[in-house]
């Protein structure tokens, strides 16, 4: 029997405890305004009275009557200098934090102050866009075969990189007399020699800094080079071509099938040289260059180095007969050169600018050859400087 009456309590505890509780079952404190609170006659410590004028709940520390439901007031807040803070804390002035803003300001004389309002101001001045220039060779360095004569006033070709239209040139010993920017790697400059034989230096100097190439300009006695034209007798032809001592040219049959070339002169190492001829037209197939061994066929697979005149303009270079690609456009009366320097470099140039310089060294020696494709297609003013 008493097992059952534990059971029942137990039953009853659990449902009672299960269901919300009705307001009246709430325990509520004191409810006072604030003028009977502070009436109140020798309160205990720890008494607890909700004040209902503003809503909150007091407790009694002794002395005072302190509000004890947060509102924002115990809050401290520590900045440092560039936070500024307003409002007391509370429901009704809340806390604003706010970060004095950075500034950026741009000054008369181009440069720029940034400030934070804490640290030490700092100011900022503009650097000129670009880059330092880079001279790399030019074709009256060590061991060139065109080198200046003394009080010779002529071009000199100065290759690099990052050359713009500020860019100048001096020479050590040397007169610059006037610079052509040609691109951003090729300068041309007018130069007149001094009259002491020696190696000088070759600046290029822009809005950024200057480069030097030392040694780059020599002026020493050089071997005399000789320039001919290939007479009527000494051009070898195989095919459909004709030669006047003017014009090479294809007749007859399209087709890499004819040619034009002369073992009269040669470039020879230690010397060097080159071939110099007219474009007569545009718009045919034909190849012109330099061979070791031109008589061995009409192919343009045996010309060592050579110009490949396309019919559409351009100008392709071709070694061996592979191609190196296509360089520079060309039309009718551009002078072409196939240059060889002392030391085996070639140069490919049009109207005396380089289009295209290789990275295979000359084989001797090199000979007139040519491969011609197209009918009626001609050169004229071929010439061996050797």
């Amino acid at each position: 029997m008493r097992d059952i009456l534990i059971l029942i309590l137990l039953f009853g505890f659990k449902f009672v405890f299960s269901q919300a509780p009705t307001a009246g079952e709430l325990i509520a404190t004191h409810m006072a305004t604030l003028a009977e609170i502070n009436a109140i006659a020798n309160p205990y410590e720890g008494s607890l009275v909700y004040n209902s004028d503003d809503k909150s709940l007091y407790q009694y520390d002794g002395a005072v009557w302190e509000k004890i439901n947060a509102n924002g007031d115990e809050t401290i807040i520590v900045t440092d200098s560039n936070i500024l803070i307003s409002g007391t804390g509370t429901s009704a002035n809340p806390y604003i934090i706010s970060s004095i803003p950075a500034k950026l300001t741009s000054n008369a004389n181009g440069s720029y102050t940034f400030s934070n309002s804490v640290d030490t101001d700092v100011t900022f001045f503009p650097t000129t866009q670009g880059n330092t220039p880079i001279v790399s060779n030019t074709d009256a360095g060590v061991g060139n075969c065109a080198q200046f004569g003394l009080n010779e006033t002529r071009n000199l070709i100065i290759q690099g990189a990052y050359f713009d239209g500020a860019s100048t040139v001096a020479i050590t010993g040397q007169t610059v007399n006037s610079v052509v920017i040609n691109s951003s790697t090729q300068i041309t400059a007018n130069v007149t020699s001094g009259n002491s034989y020696g190696t000088y230096d070759i600046s290029v100097t822009n809005n950024i800094g200057s480069s030097t190439l030392i040694g780059g300009f020599k002026l020493q006695a050089s071997t005399s080079l000789t320039t001919s034209g290939i007479a009527i007798s000494d051009m070898i032809m195989t095919g459909s071509m004709t030669y006047d001592g003017m014009y090479l040219k294809k007749t007859a049959t399209a087709g890499w099938n004819a040619q034009g070339y002369s073992q009269a002169y040669s470039i020879k190492p230690n010397v060097g040289g080159h071939l110099d001829w007219t474009a007569d037209q545009s718009n045919k197939y034909l190849m012109i260059g330099l061979s070791t061994s031109p008589q061995s066929n009409a192919s343009y697979t045996t010309l060592d180095y050579a110009m490949y005149m396309v019919s559409n303009s351009n100008i392709q270079i071709r070694e061996n007969g592979a191609s190196q690609g296509y360089v520079s456009g060309y039309t009718a009366g551009d002078k072409l050169r196939i240059n060889v320097d002392c030391l085996g470099n070639v140069t490919y140039l049009k109207n005396d600018i380089v289009i295209f310089s290789s990275s295979k060294k000359a084989n001797y020696p090199l000979y007139l050859d040519s491969s011609f494709h197209g009918v009626d297609g001609s050169v004229s003013n071929i010439t061996m400087t050797y």
